[in-house]
């Protein structure tokens, strides 16, 4: 199976679904877009920004695991802090609501939206993906029609394996996306809001003269994946360069004043030879001498 990308660019809505909308390849049973739901799976910030976001259209049901961020969320309260996200919650009307059950939202979800933590494992010098596919097997075992769309951070070619794995179990659907996330913590939802760039990625291509523009812009979905690590990379040099830059030009300044107060200061020590006489030493940019 050949994977493939579509990135779309400058846009305000999670674009994702305009693509599946737009192939109607998916799903044949799908209801009017406005009625769509969706469940998101994670509320940290990529996912509570999410689900934030899409709210203020859609029906979504966020889904943790901790009872306690359930509860702030159904009382219009933010767990995570985010200026944005404190803001929608108190003042939108907003069609969210929060669950610890995630096989019934799922159950019940047009889009499933994946935003489980993956923490870095130093020791096996990986990402833990076993939340991920613990809500993939789960949207399988009550959902299999749902189209699940990976926000989490995942390593390079996971998708892919992803497909073998799952084709090799016998799994006969499998609508599974992966749309890297961009996003600043503390201002993830601004950052969904108005976002840089949005990347998703999709395992086939649109058969379709029309969409020869959009296949045009096609990747493999495991180049997808290699582009969010690279621009991880980029950005931590980039802020690196810019450091050790500010550094050099501080550096550099520091020596030009030194040099050029160097030039102004005369400090004169007065002393007596043996002779009874004054001796002044002048100290200047060119060293010292006296007179």
């Amino acid at each position: 199976m050949a994977f493939r990308s579509l990135c779309l660019r400058n846009r305000k809505e999670f674009s994702v679904f305009t693509l599946i909308y737009k192939q109607n390849q998916i799903n044949q049973n799908m209801r009017d877009f406005k009625d769509i739901k969706v469940a998101v799976a994670g509320t940290g910030y990529v996912g509570l920004s999410i689900a934030t976001l899409l709210a203020q259209h859609h029906h979504v049901t966020a889904v943790d695991v901790i009872p306690e961020k359930v509860e702030k969320l159904n009382n219009k309260i933010s767990p995570i802090q985010d200026d944005y996200i404190e803001k929608y919650l108190a003042e939108k009307p907003l069609n969210l609501v929060a669950t610890l059950d995630g096989k019934s939202a799922y159950a019940d979800a047009d889009f499933v939206v994946i935003a489980a933590p993956t923490n870095y494992d130093p020791v096996k010098n990986y990402f833990d993906t076993t939340h991920v596919e613990e809500v993939i097997d789960l949207v399988l075992e009550v959902n299999p029609d749902a189209i699940m769309v990976i926000k989490s951070t995942i390593p390079v070619g996971y998708t892919r394996n992803l497909y073998l794995k799952y084709a090799q179990k016998g799994v006969k659907k499998f609508n599974l996306l992966f749309s890297p996330e961009f996003l600043r913590e503390s201002k993830a939802l601004y950052d969904n809001l108005y976002p840089s760039r949005i990347i998703v990625g999709y395992p086939k291509i649109i058969d379709k003269p029309e969409f020869e523009a959009e296949n045009n812009a096609i990747e493999s979905v495991t180049d997808v994946e290699m582009l969010k690590e690279a621009a991880k990379t980029f950005a931590a040099l980039l802020q690196t360069r810019v450091r050790s830059g500010k550094q050099s030009h501080r550096i550099s300044n520091r020596r030009r004043n030194a040099e050029r107060s160097s030039q102004d200061i005369r400090c004169t020590l007065t002393g007596r030879s043996h002779q009874g006489k004054h001796r002044h030493l002048i100290y200047g940019h060119e060293g010292s001498r006296s007179r």
